[in-house]
């Protein structure tokens, strides 16, 4: 019987959790209230050849197995088994969720998260960071985001690679510490040019100039921690005139996107580029994009010599479509947010009316 065959009868939490961490090629686990091996994916029996995973196998005859062939990540473990082995068994009865990276495996750095629901039954994922590319975005030892959400992270980087590359702006997500988890090419082109903006101390995006560059940390700190939804911060040049970055929580929790503009790009090229990126029409890119820049939905309306209810129409269009994108997928409400960032840096910044 199949691994995915076998999940039929395991509680639906803990069958999620397998079918997605199975389909990104981790290695799962799954124990029955007992703590008795239950099902074991191919991922796992490849990483890890150390017990024939049958019926009464355990987590303590796995733990020794592993040991006993030099499969067992952890120092502690390695030093003093017993009693390691004895604070893992009362962390998993006593934990619902643990989270931990392994470093110290044969094959590179490990990121675990172990899952038990309160009848007992548990789950196991381990995610070998580098074979799923991402292992450059985070501080190995120090990482303890779980499973699941590096998985969500992942799909929501995914998600933004094709539209943000077919963007002519500079668009750029990013974790607090300003550090790169997707780039488009208009973004490293411009970090390269080392004028306003760069990756000088390669850890992250700063200005180059050091009082731009404490403001630029405070607002991203502020947006990805959800103390202010939205921010728009200028950034001082060498030459020419300056950046203008509108900076806007993402869709997964402590992230931020920076789209950027330099003062002066015109209002048409950016509702061409949401336009391309999302799907909506082109009149409903330009409606976008003007609300974004603070124009209200009346004076649009006395603009294109139409009636207020149109506008109105050509937003809720905007937002159906918006909602069928998989783009950020299936977080519809990070898409708007990333729509009113990049909408709000063009050339005439008006305040808001609506």
């Amino acid at each position: 019987m199949s691994f995915l065959a076998r999940l039929t009868d395991v509680a639906p939490p803990l069958a999620e959790m397998a079918r997605i961490a199975n389909s990104a090629g981790a290695a799962v686990l799954l124990f029955d209230n007992d703590d008795k091996v239950k099902a074991a994916n191919e991922a796992q029996e490849r990483l890890m050849p150390c017990c024939p995973y049958g019926k009464n196998d355990t987590y303590t005859s796995f733990f020794w197995g592993a040991l006993n062939k030099g499969m067992t990540g952890n120092p502690s473990a390695k030093a003093s088994p017993h009693s390691w082995l004895n604070d893992a068994l009362a962390a998993r009865r006593c934990s619902q969720n643990l989270d931990f990276v392994n470093k110290d495996y044969p094959w590179g750095p490990m990121l675990v998260s172990h899952v038990r629901l309160p009848e007992g039954a548990s789950i196991q994922v381990r995610l070998p960071m580098r074979a799923i590319g991402m292992e450059n975005y985070f501080d190995m030892p120090e990482t303890s985001l779980g499973v699941i959400r590096i998985l969500r992270l992942r799909q929501e980087i995914r998600s933004l690679e094709g539209a943000l590359d077919s963007l002519g702006l500079a668009v750029a997500l990013v974790d607090p510490a300003g550090s790169l988890l997707h780039a488009n090419s208009s973004f490293s082109d411009m970090l390269r040019t080392n004028d306003g903006l760069a990756d000088l101390r390669g850890n992250g995006v700063c200005a180059t100039d050091p009082l731009d560059d404490l403001m630029l940390r405070q607002v991203l700190k502020d947006v990805t921690s959800g103390n202010l939804p939205q921010a728009y911060v200028p950034i001082r040049r060498r030459g020419g005139e300056p950046l203008i970055l509108a900076i806007s929580t993402g869709a997964s929790l402590g992230t931020a996107i920076i789209a950027v503009s330099r003062f002066g790009e015109d209002q048409g090229e950016i509702a061409r580029a949401i336009a391309a990126a999302l799907g909506v029409t082109a009149a409903e890119a330009e409606v976008l994009t003007s609300l974004g820049a603070g124009e209200s939905a009346e004076e649009l309306s006395t603009r294109r010599n139409v009636e207020t209810k149109s506008i109105y129409q050509q937003v809720y269009n905007a937002k159906k479509t918006i909602r069928r994108s998989k783009f950020v997928a299936p977080d519809a409400s990070g898409i708007g947010r990333l729509v009113t960032g990049i909408a709000a840096i063009t050339r005439t910044p008006l305040v808001r009316k609506h």
